[in-house]
């Protein structure tokens, strides 16, 4: 597991998986309450592409505040999580 290096939001946890799968994606975590995948390089203005993993309680995922925070990330430091992601994550081979 890689911690992400390219930007910080403080109440989040975010990192790549060291083995992990393509799309391109980090996960992002609030303890206790959701984790979501994030598929950076599908991202747009105004469009978070992500999946949520999980949410407790089953169904509340993150605040609007929240997705929004990560959008603004993510659009702002696009070239370097690709970077990460290419030096942090070895992808699955699929048979």
């Amino acid at each position: 597991m890689g911690k992400l290096g390219s930007f910080d939001i403080p109440g989040l946890l975010m990192w790549f998986n060291s083995l992990d799968h393509r799309p391109f994606h980090f996960h992002a975590k609030k303890t206790g309450k959701w984790e979501l995948r994030i598929f950076f390089l599908e991202c747009s203005e105004g469009l978070l592409a992500y999946e949520a993993k999980w949410s407790k309680p089953k169904g509340r995922g993150p605040s609007a505040r929240d997705l929004r925070l990560i959008l603004d990330q993510v659009l702002r430091h696009r070239e370097e999580l690709l970077k990460e992601w290419e030096s942090k994550v070895k992808t699955e081979v699929q048979p």
